[in-house]
């Protein structure tokens, strides 16, 4: 369902501000959702393993 917004008695550089903020805004949001419906959930790929020991940020980052 389209919508208008009245832009009369506003100077013409902000009126093309205005229609051109709309259409990068409409553009983003319906990208993102074409986005979103493509993209279902995938399982993370695993390997079997085992614990070997616990990990701290000082092993990660070697800070001292």
């Amino acid at each position: 369902m389209p919508h208008l917004i009245d832009l009369e008695g506003l100077p013409e550089p902000v009126a093309k501000a205005i229609v051109e903020t709309v259409h990068n805004l409409k553009n983003r949001y319906q990208s993102e959702t074409d986005i979103a419906r493509s993209k279902a959930p995938k399982d993370l790929p695993s390997r079997p393993g085992r614990v070997i020991g616990s990990l701290r940020r000082t092993d990660i980052y070697e800070e001292r």
